[in-house]
């Protein structure tokens, strides 16, 4: 444990992170708190320990769940959008609760803090900035998309008549061009910022549909174990945006755990009701989010520096990954106001869902 009296080389880069951050014992209280936190919120080190984070920090029940989570699990829960007190100046941020390596009950929290822009509609400027943006992507998408196809064709047809060598070189060509067509696909996905249509689901339907649709494709070599809780009620999402977000991180966990196509690879799909759970919205109002859904695999597990920002474009643990998967299962879930966490060691990784139920009169 550090302390911001303590001139070591640990606890100069503890103050010299550019984001709050604090440590937490057991009970949720903050035992240290680097200098970033202090200046954010306005308050010295010796008035912070001791005190209950949710209460200096923000009001939402969702980060003392996430808290004990962490806690119990030794795993890492990611909050999103999450609501700051209002006294601070910024008021929206993403946490990050980590379990500290050799502390058996203490928490890093990491806070990072939204500027103008990071959230996708909020205010008429942003969406109007956000939308300039994505468009710009999209087009640029469908303009590269165009010449490539062009391209495969003709390594396609060289291919017919080429020396092994030559054919060699082809198919490099045919591959890599598949890659940025996948890439693309995924960047234009983006710009759908169609917010959901949600409407009462059974969670279970959509969990079957998106293990058929991986079964014949890019799970095909996989074990597919249910674990369900058949008493859950309906769930309220958009049920086509959920079941993308499903079958990415089935195909996450696929190419975890089921490398090169090789068998012993499994797939846990597990569903449980969590009765406390509940998220702050940016309305102020609190959202219910009790039906639990994990998706776990065998895999060798998540590295920690990629965990820290697993869920931001462009990041992927995998050698030719585009790491747009996970970043737009973010999106989505975000736009549900779900959330989701992870839990990822040797042997074991599970993406942990929070969903709402459908409201009474819906179902």
């Amino acid at each position: 444990m550090m302390t911001n009296a303590e001139n070591t080389p640990e606890n100069v880069l503890w103050n010299s992170l550019p984001m709050p951050a604090f440590i937490t014992d057991g009970a949720g209280r903050i035992s240290d708190a680097n200098t970033s936190a202090e200046f954010f919120l306005n308050a010295p080190l010796r008035r912070l320990v001791g005190r209950k984070l949710k209460g200096v920090l923000c009001s939402d029940a969702a980060l003392t769940h996430a808290l004990l989570r962490a806690e119990k699990d030794h795993g890492a829960v990611f909050l999103n959008n999450v609501v700051l007190n209002a006294g601070l100046e910024q008021k929206d941020a993403d946490i990050q609760i980590s379990h500290l390596s050799g502390e058996e009950s203490h928490l890093l929290v990491l806070v990072q803090l939204r500027r103008f822009g990071d959230n996708l509609g909020r205010g008429d400027t942003v969406k109007k900035a956000a939308r300039s943006a994505i468009g710009m992507a999209e087009m640029l998408a469908h303009e590269i998309k165009n010449p490539l196809a062009g391209v495969i064709g003709a390594a396609q047809l060289l291919a017919m008549s080429a020396s092994p060598e030559d054919r060699e070189l082809t198919e490099l060509i045919v591959g890599e061009s598949h890659r940025i067509v996948t890439l693309l696909e995924q960047v234009e996905q983006f710009g759908n910022l169609r917010p959901p249509e949600c409407n009462p689901v059974n969670i279970h339907d959509l969990l079957d549909r998106s293990h058929k649709l991986a079964k014949v494709g890019f799970a095909s070599h996989m074990e597919f174990r249910q674990v369900y809780d058949p008493s859950l009620p309906p769930t309220f999402v958009d049920g086509d945006q959920m079941m993308q977000v499903f079958l990415n991180l089935m195909k996450n966990a696929a190419e975890a755990a089921g490398k090169d196509g090789q068998a012993g690879g499994v797939i846990t799909l597990k569903t449980s009701y969590d009765h406390g759970l509940s998220m702050r919205g940016p309305d102020g109002q609190d959202t219910r989010l009790p039906l639990q859904v994990e998706i776990i695999d065998n895999g060798p597990g998540i590295a920690p520096d990629i965990m820290r920002q697993m869920f931001e474009p462009f990041v992927s643990g995998r050698e030719n990954g585009t790491g747009l998967g996970l970043a737009l299962v973010s999106k989505i879930l975000s736009d549900h106001g779900a959330w989701i966490s992870v839990d990822s060691k040797e042997g074991r990784t599970s993406f942990r869902l929070s969903l709402p139920v459908a409201p009474k009169g819906e179902s």
